[in-house]
């Protein structure tokens, strides 16, 4: 049998970088520290961003500027800020993402084998 989570540790050694996750408080405002954590991320293109938001007849049909994969164990929460390319030397040169929704992807017996995490971009 495959075991996922190995699978997917794997794909992020190979594959993956590094991110910071600025974690959202009860009250709304964000911890001051950051995590450093590695992700897989999926953008779109200018023109799927440009067409994010459409209007149906059924409401708003939302698509994230960006999907990240994270590992089971970085638990993230909407509201949650992701720096692409951040550093403390650099502070201007960055990508800040606000998490909008989170998916855990289970496997055998309900345990979450990884996040799939889609966010909008803020900065």
């Amino acid at each position: 049998m495959i075991d996922v989570k190995k699978t997917f540790k794997k794909i992020l050694r190979e594959w993956g970088h590094n991110v910071h996750i600025q974690r959202i408080l009860a009250n709304g405002n964000h911890y001051n520290q950051f995590e450093l954590v590695t992700t897989r991320q999926v953008g779109q293109s200018g023109a799927v961003n440009s067409n994010s938001t459409q209007e149906y007849d059924e409401g708003l049909l939302t698509k994230y500027d960006a999907v990240y994969y994270f590992e089971d164990i970085v638990y993230p929460k909407e509201g949650d800020r992701i720096y692409e390319n951040y550093s403390a030397k650099a502070t201007k040169n960055y990508t800040m993402f606000k998490i909008d929704a989170i998916t855990a992807v289970r496997g055998r017996h309900g345990k979450i084998n990884y996040w799939i995490v889609g966010a909008t971009r803020e900065k």
